[in-house]
This record gives C-alpha cells, structure tokens and sequence, in this order.
C-alpha cells in the first residue's frame, strides 16, 4: 500500500515538473554516440534494470561495476604516458625521469619506420625517422632503449601492430639479458592489425597473413609468456579516425572475436588465451557520463558475448581488461593550455569507468610530440586524481545513477546492433567493401556539423575564442642529428654482426613463414643474430606479399561532407586538385574530410589516400591535370615531404601547380614552409571556409 502511494506522490510530481518544463522549453540534446538526452532521468528509466542479472558484484560476472572485487580500494589504475622520439637514448632518458616521478607503467610510442617495417637507413622514410617514437631498427635499440630499467619491476606496452613479433622477440632478448625469465616478464602489445586496414594505415602484409601472425604471437606468448598481453584490440584508433565512441566498442568487439575464432580454428581452447586478452578502448573526448558508461557498458556485453558464444570455464575469459589512452587528435590548437583541464576529465571519466590502465596526453600534443613538462603535468594529472579526489574509495561510485544506469543500457544495445550488422556480412567482407570505413567517415562527418553548428561547443574554438590567439607555447624540437646518430648506429651493427648467423636465421625465418608452424621461435633466432625490423620485414614481405589499399574509393563516389558552410561555387574557372597523404602516416579523417568539403565547394577532386610516394603524388597530378595539390601530414616530416614535392615539381619543369599544406603544423613552421614554395599553409584549427577561399585564390588570380 505504501509503495503504492509512493507511486502515485512520483507520478504527481513528475506531470508537476513536466508541466513547469513545457513553460519554458529546452533545446534538445545527445551525446556523442548519438542517444537523446533527456532533462531528467527518473527511477521509470531503469525499471527493466535487474540488479544481479545486469550489474551484480565487482569481480563478478558480468563485471559493469569492475573486474576486480575492491577495484581502486586495492589496487590502483596503472598510470602510463605514451612516450618516444629520436633515438633509443633519448627516450630512456625520459622514461627514466617519468619512473623517478611516479609512473607505474611504460607505453613506448614508436617512430612509423619501426611500425611499418623500415629501417632509419631506408632512403624513403629519412623525415619521418624518430618524429612521431622512437626508432627501433634492431635489438641494439632496444638493449639502449630499457638501459637501467629492470624488466621485472615494470609493465610496458607497446603501440605496434604490424612488427608485433619482431619487438616482442627484442623485448624477450633484452630480458633474458637482464636475467629476467620470459614468465617474468609484463606487459602488452597491441598486435591488432584488422584496425590497421580501416582506421590507422600502418599496414604491410595482407590480411590474412597479418592473421596468421596475430594468432602466433598470441598462442607463442600463451605458452611461454605468460604474463605478457599478446594483444591490445583497439578502438582508439576508430575513435580518432571518427568513429563515435560506441561504434569504436562494437567494431572492436568484431575484431576480437574474429582473432578469438582463429585461435580456436587452430586448436587452442578458449581458456588459454582469453584471459590474456587486454583492451584499448580509448577516451577521446569530454562527455563524462557516457564514456563513463561506455565502460560499463563494453565490460558487461563482452562478458555476454563470451559466455554466450564460448562457454569458457574461467571467468577471467570473460573479463575486458582495458586500457584507456587519450587521444591528441582532440585536443585544440588553440589556446592549448585548455586541453590539461579537457586531460583531467578524459582521465576522469576512464577511472569512473573503471579502467586498468590510463594514458593522459600532454597539453601540447596538438602540435607535436610532448616536452617533458608538459608531460609531467599529465601525469600529476592522474595522481592528483587517485590521490585527492575521493573517486577511489569505493568502486563504481556512479551505479545506480539513473542517467549513468540508463546511459549504460542504450549503450549495450547500440552495441549489439552494430555487431550484429557486421557479423552478418563478415568483417573480411566489411573492410574490402569499405562497409566500416563508410560508417566511420559518415560518423566523422556528423562530428564536423556538430561542431560547424555550435551544437558541439569547443571552448576557444568555436564559442569564447581570443581574437588575438593565444600566447605561444614552448614545444618539444626535434634533434636535427637524431637522424645521422641513428643510421650510423644501424650501420655498425651491421658490420659487425656475425652476417653468416644472420643470413641462417634469416632463411629460417623465410622457411618458417612458408609454412604453418609458430614463426615466434624463428623470430628469435632472427633478432638475437641482430637482423634488422627491415631484413625481417622484408623476409615476410617475399613469402607473404604486400597489401593494397582500396580505401580510396571511400570518397569516391557522391558523397558529401554536408557542412552547411560551404558554398558550390557555380561561376569562374573550374578548380581541379589532388589531395594526397605523403608519407608513412595513416590517419586519413581529415584529408578524407576536406577531399569532400572541397568537392562540395564545386571543385574537381582527386583523392589517392594514404602513404604517397612522392613520385607517385607528382605522377598522378600529371595525369589528372591538376591546378593544385593539397599534402596533408600529421607526423612532423611535412617541411622534408614539401621540400621533396617542390623539388619534384621543379625537376620536371612544373611551375603552375601550387602546392598547399595542412595538418599538426606548428606556427613557427609556416614561414619555412612558405621558403620552400607552399603557397598557403592551413595548421589545425584553420578554418573551413578560410581554406576554400585561399585556394579558389590561388587559382583565380594565378
């Protein structure tokens, strides 16, 4: 009877307050997933929510408030900051500083040579050695690179997906070096490289060699490392290339059962590997509550889909042990300092989520790779809030919040729609036919409305901006002679070197890639002789081949970028330009976002994706009969990838194309570009309609 009336007293208040609020109506609102925000969350939201079915104990199936019982209480979040540049001794100089500070865990960022297959040495990838991590091109680096750090007092992980065996292979050498048995060792590699073909670009083999070597490593580290995470399924690098934060879950969720069905498919049992599975699920963005919720969420639907699918025996096969990196790519040019505030509710949000592990960006990421203050700083984000807050003492201290509890519910079942989707045309299926690409363009698309709109605010970007910008800021600068250091040292290595034990295990390693046996105890053989990430790759490459990208023809049909702001031009000379991505990177969503801005400005566009040649960025303007050629780099090679263009362009006698840049480039930059024969440079932040009508510019009073 009392409950009852206690109904019916809610009920009354609920048209009480719902009268008040249809007086002075409210604009609506989402999230960024895309789930409609009411003004108010009452117990009538949660009322299919069962406690133990849905939420239960942390440590217990299905884990939404935690995998482990006491969460922060015992143990906390492991602190990382992703870190790496120049050479093998100058990061460890960093990573050294950062263990003296506190830092519980190492996460080596690596340059994109070492990440793709190239050696310093290799004459096409000279501007991009050391820019974005460290240069690792032997076991010699990484013999300098953890000088002084013991092995089995430290976790570390590694962002590496293509050359995943090769640096597990050095890391164990390194080990054994120190006395540090494999099953000492901790750790974790990414090793995912089904993201690589639809998100990240640093792809080399074709997919279902990159298979095969996914599934060696993780069935060689079940085995004889035991306490290393063989793989890192990510959905960070979806986020950053534009998909929404549920999306990135759900299609990482794809993934992971695909590499869960080819460790089945070769005999292993679910039980065996699964518990080693770990998890970067990223945390790009400030929406607290639902990335708060997307946490919860991922833990209890991945728990569902395990037991569901494979019945495991061990309820640690049923866990999602994450680790949650911020992303650079949303942090702002201007007025960076605003981003350590955008960093502490990133941070926020991932511990409330109820994460492992936590990588803070720098405030200066925006522009370059992070000095060691601005690092700092980041990490004494994090341990201002384990430390001072509070949100440790008890575990998942927003259960029951009917916002968050709801939040959380439409997230699962967004989820499984998009798996399900995927599923049903098979994820080989999807990445050939672009199917994922697509979804994650389109949700990229709707971001830059969001943000073009003002529905989405960016505070000193498109609402409260300083006209006279903000102050300058002291960035990280590359060591011009990291370079010469690095190739010298490569060099000596291999000249002294036992070449005829290299060229052994290097044909070993050739004969173990042709067939099906574990390659890992070859890999071994093959670093321990000192071959170099270049030699090995190029081994594989001559077994397995080379992939090719079709993600071109993701821009290549009608679509649009519907940006409201940019106007067909219908009049004057019709503009035709390449938009073209130099180099070794393969972040793609703002050279895909501007490739369709620009085609709905009225001009003739000719996209030729990612990791351009020089050669072939010249050859193809050629051909096409373009006025103008747009280079978009992210990586801090784009003064050598421009001088290298204009020079081109010089030697065969082009002096009527113009060359624009854009991309991470800093202020101090701009005039040394310019030098070179940019004839306009757009750094992040620029906005939309400023690009078109610089290059309209260009062409109308060329």
């Amino acid at each position: 009877m009392a409950h009852e009336v206690d109904s019916q007293q809610e009920e009354i208040g609920h048209v009480r307050w719902r009268r008040r609020m249809d007086d002075k109506p409210v604009p609506p609102s989402t999230t960024p997933s895309g789930f409609e925000v009411k003004p108010l969350y009452t117990a009538a939201d949660v009322q299919g929510l069962d406690y133990e079915r849905d939420l239960g104990y942390p440590g217990e199936f299905p884990f939404t408030r935690g995998i482990y019982p006491s969460m922060y209480r015992g143990r906390l979040w492991t602190f990382r900051e992703y870190s790496g540049f120049g050479t093998a001794e100058d990061t460890n100089t960093r990573y050294r500083a950062l263990l003296e500070q506190g830092m519980t865990g190492l996460s080596v960022a690596l340059d994109l040579p070492t990440q793709i297959g190239f050696d310093s040495d290799h004459p096409t990838v000279s501007d991009e050695v050391g820019r974005v991590g460290v240069a690792i091109d032997s076991l010699a680096d990484m013999e300098r690179l953890f000088a002084g750090i013991p092995l089995d007092q430290v976790s570390t992980n590694f962002t590496i997906n293509t050359t995943s065996a090769p640096i597990l292979a050095m890391y164990m050498a390194v080990g054994e070096q120190q006395g540090v048995k494999p099953e000492q060792l901790r750790g974790t590699l990414q090793n995912d490289p089904l993201k690589e073909y639809i998100a990240r670009g640093t792809w080399l083999f074709p997919v279902d060699a990159a298979l095969r070597l996914t599934g060696d490593v993780m069935a060689f580290c079940a085995r004889e490392v035991p306490k290393f995470n063989p793989i890192s399924v990510s959905g960070s690098h979806m986020q950053q290339a534009g998909a929404t934060p549920v999306e990135s879950v759900a299609l990482t969720f794809v993934h992971a059962l695909a590499y869960i069905d080819l460790l089945l498919e070769r005999g292993h049992c679910i039980d065996e590997f699964a518990p080693r599975i770990s998890w970067n699920l990223g945390v790009t963005g400030t929406d607290l509550f639902e990335e708060a919720a997307r946490f919860r969420a991922a833990r209890r639907l991945w728990a569902r889909l395990v037991q569901e699918r494979y019945a495991p025996k061990n309820p640690a096969s049923c866990m999602l042990r994450v680790y949650a990196g911020s992303g650079g790519n949303y942090l702002t040019v201007e007025e960076p300092l605003n981003n350590i505030v955008r960093v502490a509710v990133e941070v926020m949000a991932s511990a409330l989520g109820g994460v492992q592990a936590i990588h803070a960006c720098s405030y200066d990421e925006a522009y370059a790779i992070p000095t060691e203050e601005a690092q700092l700083i980041a990490l004494r984000t994090q341990q201002i809030l384990a430390y001072e807050t509070g949100i440790t003492r008890t575990a998942d201290p927003l259960a029951g919040s009917y916002y968050v509890e709801s939040l959380t519910q439409a997230a699962e079942q967004q989820m499984r729609e998009i798996i399900d989707e995927v599923m049903q045309v098979g994820i080989s299926r999807a990445i050939e036919t672009g199917l994922v690409q697509e979804r994650i363009m389109r949700s990229a698309l709707r971001e830059e409305q969001r943000v073009e709109t003002g529905e989405k605010v960016i505070v000193g970007v498109n609402k409260f901006r300083q006209t006279e910008g903000a102050a300058p800021i002291a960035l990280h600068q590359a060591d011009p002679e990291a370079l010469q250091r690095q190739v010298e040292r490569t060099q000596r290595v291999r000249r002294e070197r036992n070449a005829a034990q290299v060229e052994r295990a290097l044909k070993q390693l050739a004969a173990m890639a042709q067939g099906t046996d574990n390659i890992m105890p070859a890999m071994l053989q093959a670093v321990n002789a000192y071959a170099t990430i270049g030699e090995i790759c190029s081994v594989l490459t001559n077994v397995f081949g080379l992939y090719t990208d079709p993600a071109v023809s993701v821009v290549s049909g009608k679509q649009t970028s519907g940006l409201s702001g940019i106007e067909a031009q219908t009049d004057g000379p019709t503009i035709r330009i390449l938009v073209a991505k130099p180099g070794l990177d393969g972040h793609d969503r703002g050279a895909k976002t501007m490739a369709l801005m620009l085609r709905d400005a009225g001009m003739e566009v000719i996209y030729t994706g990612i990791r351009n040649s020089i050669d072939a960025i010249v050859q193809a303007a050629i051909q096409e009969d373009v006025q103008i050629i747009g280079l978009s780099m992210l990586s801090g090679a784009h003064l050598g990838l421009t001088r290298q263009l204009v020079e081109r362009l010089h030697e065969k006698d082009i002096d009527d194309v113009h060359v624009v840049v854009g991309g991470v480039i800093p202020e101090a930059d701009i005039g040394p570009l310019q030098a070179l024969g940019a004839a306009a440079v757009f750094p992040g932040g620029t906005p939309l309609g400023t690009m078109v009508t610089t290059i309209r510019s260009l062409v109308t009073t060329a």
